[in-house]
């Protein structure tokens, strides 16, 4: 295995004639013809060669296009083995197409009145009370991957989906507000008891809300937010409820990763207002029994081998395949509510966006952290071992040490995330242990069913692993308007391939490869953004040569995720 170091990548400096060769390596000329090609002898290609191995700290020419693809990934501007400078992504002109797009944006709000503080004691008891929330949140939000706001007035935003998507932002949402609701009513709790003024410092009110926005691509503030508006006025009546509320669009989105107390509403209920807010629902505590819904399914019944075999001490890797990928979240979900009904359990570990998985196993911990009581960890336990997937490894087998335990794990690169942290010797301590790892894996983008894979004890895609395939239900299915899968999908992509699928979706029907060429890209460079959309499941090859979305309905709703500037004006 090749590892690539990206900072270092990105900090690299080339000269043009090193980039024109990076371009005809990726060819896969010989020295030769890359001396023919640019007018130079052969000794002097063997020059530049030696000179351009040793910055780019590699040893033979494969391991060179490896390293220049993740130099294209990254978005640097490289000279065409013409000696033309192709466009810069971050160039207005090349990023007109995709300067504005749809993003569904889920809003966590914390409201937090003002109150008659009547002596310095309960001032300060407030003002620590205060700053150990910001700290909680702030953690939360960092190993949830989303983006977090202190407000002038003391209130506090956090959101998920911009700028970078996930095909769960709307169940992170709810799992922030369920695990910030639960961190407050606990705070300080046995000293509230003796003295009530201090469960008063603290009657905050949290408020979830989903929405799909126009935002701007390319910048991580977020202004003017239909979603931030509900949000706010939802956890201004959760504070009297005790519970977060929500509202319809985020229960959809997210129906099945936490308990949903319905929230009638009524003109006579003035604690909420059928005209401002529609249908709410309020989350329920982690104590709450989860939905289970294996009948939607089929019923599922290979999952009850698969229990009893990790119930007698042998861990199970599970991955599980679809498209569209919407449906992955719901059939994880699916099989932790059902290992949870059978006394599993449940830890979720949400992976970030391409742009922070270097963070992976920090983002996992920090995650695990925050439900380490649910698991009798102690707080800051020391885990002395060489690598952090050895501690993570170690941190879940040590959590089903009293009962089995299903880790599930979102995102459509699940699998590799989880085991590329892991590594050989985090796998190892989880082996002979009693845990279900349920991971996201876009593996064959192509079918049409919805498939399980029972991989066994260890992550490996073997040859003749069990496949357990289903059709997926209809409610399953999100509407175009909704479809956060996709937009996850197309962020996880380097800039220039997101580029091609955005000026080729403007007209869907024609081959990807006239949208490459009106992009005017060096040779070597599409091909490696083809081979990029093509491993998405974006795109496939076209009978008879070329490339065509996999089909209408996904290069429609690709689409409409996108607003094209061009022709509309300056802005």
């Amino acid at each position: 295995m090749i590892s690539v170091n990206k900072k270092s990548i990105l900090e690299l400096t080339l000269t043009p004639r090193q980039e024109q060769i990076i371009g005809l390596l990726s060819e896969g000329m010989s020295n030769q013809e890359i001396a023919d090609e640019l007018n130079i002898q052969h000794g002097t290609v063997k020059q530049h060669l030696f000179v351009l191995f040793r910055k780019l700290r590699v040893t033979n020419r494969a391991k060179a296009v490896i390293v220049a693809s993740h130099l294209v990934k990254s978005g640097r501007a490289t000279a065409s083995p013409k000696g033309k400078i192709a466009p810069k992504v971050s160039d207005p002109a090349s990023v007109r197409l995709s300067d504005y797009v749809w993003r569904m944006i889920s809003v966590v709000s914390v409201f937090i009145p003002d109150i008659k503080l009547n002596s310095p004691e309960v001032i300060i008891r407030r003002d620590q009370y205060l700053i150990a929330l910001r700290e909680m949140i702030s953690k939360l939000t960092d190993a949830l991957d989303g983006q977090f706001v202190s407000l002038p007035y003391g209130g506090m935003l956090i959101w998920f989906g911009h700028p970078s998507a996930h095909v769960d932002d709307a169940d992170r949402a709810v799992q922030l507000a369920q695990l910030l609701q639960r961190w407050s009513d606990g705070y300080d709790q046995s000293d509230s008891v003796e003295h009530s003024d201090r469960a008063a410092i603290r009657p905050i009110g949290i408020g979830v809300a989903s929405h799909p926005e126009v935002v701007a691509a390319k910048t991580a503030e977020l202004s003017g937010a239909e979603s931030f508006r509900m949000a706010a006025i939802l956890a201004r009546h959760a504070r009297a409820l005790g519970f977060p509320l929500a509202d319809a669009l985020t229960q959809k989105l997210a129906p099945l990763s936490v308990p949903w107390v319905e929230v009638a509403v009524s003109s006579d209920n003035p604690s909420v207002e059928q005209k401002r807010l529609g249908k709410v629902a309020a989350i329920g505590p982690l104590s709450a029994a989860l939905p289970d819904i294996r009948a939607r399914w089929g019923g599922m019944p290979f999952l009850e081998s698969i229990f009893s075999t990790v119930e007698s001490g042998v861990s199970q890797w599970v991955s599980v395949e679809s498209w569209p990928p919407a449906a992955t979240t719901s059939l994880i979900d699916t099989i932790a509510n059902a290992a949870a009904a059978r006394k599993f359990r449940v830890l979720k570990l949400r992976t970030p966006s391409i742009n922070r998985r270097e963070r992976l196993a920090a983002c996992f911990i920090g995650q695990l952290e925050s439900v380490a009581a649910d698991f009798k960890l102690k707080q800051n336990q020391i885990y002395s071992y060489n690598t952090a997937g050895e501690r993570l490894g170690a941190m879940i087998a040590d959590s089903s040490y009293d009962a089995p335990l299903v880790v599930v794990v979102y995102g459509l690169k699940g699998l590799d995330a989880m085991s590329n942290v892991l590594g050989e010797r985090g796998v190892d301590q989880l082996v002979n242990c009693p845990v279900l790892l349920v991971v996201g894996n876009l593996h064959d983008p192509g079918q049409t069913q919805t498939n399980i894979r029972l991989l066994g004890p260890r992550p490996a895609m073997m040859p003749f692993s069990r496949v357990f395939s289903m059709k997926a239900p209809a409610a399953e299915s999100l509407s175009d308007d909704i479809r956060a899968d996709l937009q996850a999908l197309i962020d996880s992509l380097s800039d220039i391939s997101r580029n091609i699928l955005i000026a080729a979706a403007t007209n869907p029907n024609q081959e990807i490869d006239s949208a490459v060429h009106a992009l005017n890209l060096p040779h070597y460079q599409t091909q490696i953004c083809l081979h990029e959309l093509s491993s998405s499941g974006l795109v496939a090859p076209r009978p008879g040569g070329g490339f065509q979305f996999r089909d209408l309905t996904t290069a429609f709703a690709i689409k409409k995720l996108t607003i094209p500037l061009a022709g509309v004006g300056e802005v």
